[in-house]
């Protein structure tokens, strides 16, 4: 009686379980300095997808690390042929927090930034056996870093700015494989 009283909750509540596909991907990035590229989960569903991004890198002196997340809503404005595949539009809010280490000597950089912006793009999901998609996507976010500089005599020097408006480009890859 539980599980039938939650199917139909969630049927009500608008959740649709025609087109749910979970995807796994890489992105490549342009308009950060500190982050190029990373991961990425997407869950396409009906009408909707959602996306939670992250990036990590650790090495010898340097540790990044940050995760992001979005909610797009889909749009099937452009149509194909179903030979070629589809090409929605997508477009939504994003968010996320990063963190950055760059060293422990004078000038030493380290902090911590939250993000928030919006989303639009366009994916080419492709007409193969194993589904895939590219995506293009512009981001224009707003953030504030809560930043610590080491000075030469060895103190922090810490600092809290805003970072309006910034502009990222993002090229996707996703292959759906559950």
């Amino acid at each position: 009686m539980k599980k039938l009283f939650l199917i139909l909750v969630l049927l009500f509540a608008g959740v649709s379980f025609a087109i749910d596909r979970n995807a796994l991907g890489l992105w490549v990035q342009g308009g950060n300095s500190g982050e190029w590229w990373g991961f990425d989960y997407k869950h396409l569903g009906s009408g909707f997808a959602t996306d939670i991004y992250f990036r990590f890198e650790a090495d010898e002196d340097v540790f990044r690390a940050g995760i992001y997340g979005g909610y797009y809503w889909l749009n099937n404005a452009i149509k194909a042929d179903a030979s070629m595949g589809k090409f929605p539009l997508h477009y939504g809010l994003a968010g996320g927090v990063g963190y950055w280490n760059l060293g422990e000597g004078p000038g030493a950089d380290k902090g911590f930034a939250i993000r928030l912006g919006g989303v639009g793009g366009i994916s080419w999901i492709f007409p193969t056996s194993v589904p895939m998609d590219i995506s293009l996507e512009l981001n224009p976010v707003a953030e504030i870093h809560i930043r610590s500089v080491r000075q030469d005599d060895g103190k922090d020097k810490s600092r809290t700015r805003p970072h309006i408006p910034l502009l990222y480009f993002r090229l996707l890859y996703h292959a759906y494989l559950f």
